[in-house]
């Protein structure tokens, strides 16, 4: 049997776990090993509000991979905090952002946890997916044709818990052959900065605060009317979601909303004429768009402390063509150092890094050089290793872009 190394261990028949008593025993058990492995599934593409349905665990125990099934909706998951929190065992993930929301959400926050997905793509990999990684790192199929089961039926059967715990199980293995790559290229702390990073924003505010319909693709065209239209159509949307507990996508697309929006149909025959306005479970729905295009009619526009959503100007051509041209410079020199150092471009840069040196680059281009060294030094992600490597290039290519002009090697 293989070990910690890499090689595949025995395997166990899951547990599945229905009682608190029996959830204490396998957090019991979990709390002892070196490493554990984590996934949830939850029930978001059929309920309005998802709603965490399982969290699989997995962990060495001698030369067997234990595997245990919560099940959620039995049993709270609120005792596992300790063995997921910053006390427990180091975290193991595929892909955390979705997992650390909902434990977050379910009173057992994630931390210390490892992403095998970050790892596979700072390594270059050509497939990132947890399927494609198990079959060209450790030769493992696992069948996939459950991906978009509603996790929030019962009784789970055997079928099931047999999909729940191969999500899980390969991680360990999974993460061992990883880590033997990227201890060999060297960038273990870029790897381990960027999880930290990347985990931070999942259980942090959202990147975009914007309510739900000034998010919609095409919202910001609108005329003041449209745009009152628009909104008053999404919590339509967001009510009959509701009301009948599926998620809004399925009541309707968010591009008919914006059509209805922009057409402002008068009577129900109107509705029925644009495509998918009045189809499915937008049937029901005819009376409550009109009831919404005629209130938006009636306050003429969005309350005024949203209008600024809809007031943002675009930049001047000279700052487009200074961003341009300092981002085409941050992006020749992290192209460059990754292949002077045989490494992915992430490895040397996340992009979210690279976003936020343009942004010191053109705000602080006449800064002093302290200045500029400090504010490097505050990118969120970047982390000691990459700071004490590229600190001064970063410094430099800031100081080489001055606002509103680009800087000199791409004029």
């Amino acid at each position: 049997m293989g070990g910690p190394g890499g090689g595949l261990l025995s395997q166990s028949p899951p547990v599945l776990v229905e009682r608190e008593g029996e959830l204490a025993r396998l957090v019991e058990r979990a709390a002892r090993a070196d490493a554990l492995a984590v996934d949830v599934e939850a029930n978001g593409l059929f309920a309005y509000r998802a709603r965490l349905c399982t969290v699989q665990l997995a962990f060495r125990e001698g030369d067997d991979i234990a595997v245990g099934v919560v099940d959620a909706l039995r049993v709270p998951v609120a005792p596992l905090a300790r063995l997921l929190g910053a006390a427990g065992p180091p975290k193991v993930l595929h892909d955390l952002t979705f997992d650390a929301r909902m434990l977050a959400e379910a009173g057992a926050p994630l931390a210390g946890a490892h992403d095998t997905s970050v790892a596979a793509r700072m390594l270059g990999c050509a497939a990132t997916g947890l399927a494609a990684l198990l079959l060209s790192e450790l030769d493992v199929k696992v069948d996939k044709q459950l991906q978009q089961h509603d996790w929030g039926r019962r009784p789970i059967e055997d079928a099931e818990l047999r999909y729940l715990a191969d999500d899980v199980r390969h991680l360990l293995p999974l993460r061992a052959r990883l880590a033997e790559r990227s201890r060999a290229l060297g960038i273990d702390e870029e790897i381990e900065e960027e999880c930290t990073y990347k985990l931070a924003t999942a259980l942090g505010p959202p990147r975009d605060p914007r309510p739900a319909y000034a998010r919609i693709k095409g919202a910001q065209a609108l005329d003041p009317q449209g745009r009152a239209i628009l909104r008053r159509l999404v919590a339509a949307r967001e009510a009959a979601a509701e009301g009948t507990d599926v998620p809004s996508f399925k009541i309707v697309a968010s591009d008919v909303l914006l059509e209805l929006a922009q057409r402002r149909p008068a009577s129900a025959d109107d509705v029925r004429a644009i495509r998918g306005a009045a189809a499915g479970r937008a049937a029901a729905c005819v009376a409550a768009w009109l009831r919404a295009i005629e209130q938006g009619r009636s306050d003429g526009d969005v309350p005024e402390d949203e209008r600024a959503l809809f007031q943002q100007a675009r930049p001047p051509r000279k700052e487009l063509a200074a961003r341009r041209a300092v981002e085409t410079r941050i992006a020749a020199w992290r192209r460059a150092e990754a292949k002077a150092r045989k490494v992915d471009e992430q490895v040397v840069l996340p992009g979210h890094c690279a976003q936020d040196v343009a942004e010191i680059a053109l705000a602080e281009g006449h800064a002093g050089d302290e200045a500029i060294a400090a504010a490097i030094a505050r990118i969120p992600g970047l982390g000691a290793a990459r700071l004490a490597r590229y600190g001064r290039a970063l410094a430099a290519l800031v100081a080489a872009a001055q606002p509103g002009e680009p800087p000199a090697a791409a004029r």
